[in-house]
């Protein structure tokens, strides 16, 4: 194992600086020799997974400091979102392994009536519907009334039916559906702030 060379000193902030291509290299190279080791146990823990996954997105903030093209940065920046998105969803599953289902139910129903006594933009339902393969639709209906917990599928000559999302699918829709409200409570704002210019 190489030794990290950093100008860092432990417990002091660093003056503001560029980030540092040489600099980052070296941190993707660390965290590889670091994090990889126990990804490649058998079977890895979800932490372990989610580890290897984020040496590999700073080896893609790496990449994207490179790139010489418009193609290569998306591609690039692709790739690196791709795990940074397995990395969360192993530390979803690390999270269903090591907090009690009531407690993430109860956080869940928590953030939801912080975000409204906050006057946050909260979604209170969505609808979608789902293309699926040979032209089958299937009608897909969320709800913040039981925390999201269960999702309500609707096809054409079929019985409607409840399904209970599994902990990790409920922490990944969480965050998901928290964001399209943060989103749209910015726009929201923008308009508003608009209007008073």
């Amino acid at each position: 194992m190489t030794t990290y060379q950093t100008t860092a000193v432990p417990g002091q902030l660093q003056p503001a600086a560029p980030l540092d291509r040489q600099a980052v290299r070296h941190l993707e190279r660390h965290a590889h020799e670091v994090l990889s080791p126990p990804a490649r146990m058998n079977p890895a823990v979800p932490l372990a997974k989610a580890g290897v996954h984020v040496a590999i997105g700073i080896g893609g903030l790496h990449g994207l400091m490179a790139a010489t093209t418009s193609t290569d940065h998306l591609a690039e920046g692709e790739r690196t979102l791709s795990h940074l998105h397995r990395a969360a969803g192993h530390l979803r599953e690390h999270l269903v392994e090591a907090v009690p289902e009531e407690e993430r139910e109860a956080r869940h129903r928590g953030v939801i009536d912080s975000c409204l006594r906050e006057g946050l933009t909260v979604v209170a339902s969505l609808t979608a519907e789902l293309v699926l393969a040979k032209g089958r639709r299937i009608t897909v209906r969320l709800t913040e009334a039981d925390a999201y917990q269960t999702v309500e599928l609707e096809e054409a000559g079929q019985e409607t039916r409840t399904l209970r999302l599994s902990g990790r699918d409920r922490l990944e829709l969480h965050d998901g559906l928290h964001e399209i409200g943060r989103v749209v409570w910015l726009m929201l704002l923008a308009e508003t702030a608009g209007e008073r210019s």
